[in-house]
């Protein structure tokens, strides 16, 4: 008869080394086919809100050195640990992923747009999509602009630079002559209108609307 052997069974619980706590595993990248990193993003958010990693951490619940790592993405952060981060700094985690606001319009690029007028072309040069401010290139011909009749925008600021030519403004009644690099920032809740004075040249100018009308 042969003898028994004693097999000894090890817990997969006790042999697995435990993380200390509020620490998370390190990974090697790739874990997935592209890098999904975020470190860089909350870094600058965390700094724009005035807040110390210290901080940060304790509303977590890591230690520091976890927050230095996230933030140069050195460690894959649990879906909980990510969201509590999010509420300490006071984000949307949905911000972490969405196109970055920087618009670039090439000279020449910019998308036509009409909002009425007289012997002139405008384009948009602040790009698609932008709710915080429009910027417009203006090209009036001679005796070109707004039109006789004034008038106003549901906005807080506007600015209009000249580039090339003159530029008539009429802001609540009042006269402006602008020459080439003259600047005006009026609120264009007064009435307003304006005009290309010249007779033979035309006059280049961008305006700046805060927030878009």
């Amino acid at each position: 008869m042969a003898k028994a052997t004693k097999v000894r069974v090890v817990s997969t619980k006790e042999a697995a080394p435990r993380e200390a706590a509020g620490e998370q595993r390190s990974v090697t990248f790739p874990v997935r086919e592209e890098k999904v990193q975020v470190g860089a993003k909350l870094r600058a958010l965390r700094q724009a809100r005035g807040l110390s990693m210290e901080q940060v951490a304790q509303a977590v619940g890591v230690n520091k050195s976890f927050i230095s790592k996230l933030e140069h993405d050195a460690v894959a952060p649990s879906v909980a640990t990510l969201l509590r981060y999010c509420d300490a700094v006071g984000i949307r985690p949905g911000t972490l992923f969405d196109p970055p606001p920087t618009k670039l319009v090439r000279k020449g690029e910019g998308q036509p747009i009409d909002l009425g007028g007289e012997r002139m072309r405008e384009f948009l040069i602040s790009g698609e999509g932008q709710d915080q401010l429009m910027a417009l290139l203006s090209e009036i011909e001679p005796g070109g602009g707004s039109g006789e009749e004034p008038y106003t925008l549901r906005s807080a600021a506007d600015l209009v630079h000249v580039l090339d030519g003159r530029l008539e403004m009429v802001v609540d009644g009042v006269s402006y002559i602008l020459e080439a690099g003259d600047t005006l920032t009026f609120p264009p809740t007064l009435p307003h209108s304006w005009r290309n004075p010249s007779r033979t040249a035309r006059t280049r100018a961008i305006w700046v609307i805060v927030p878009p009308p």
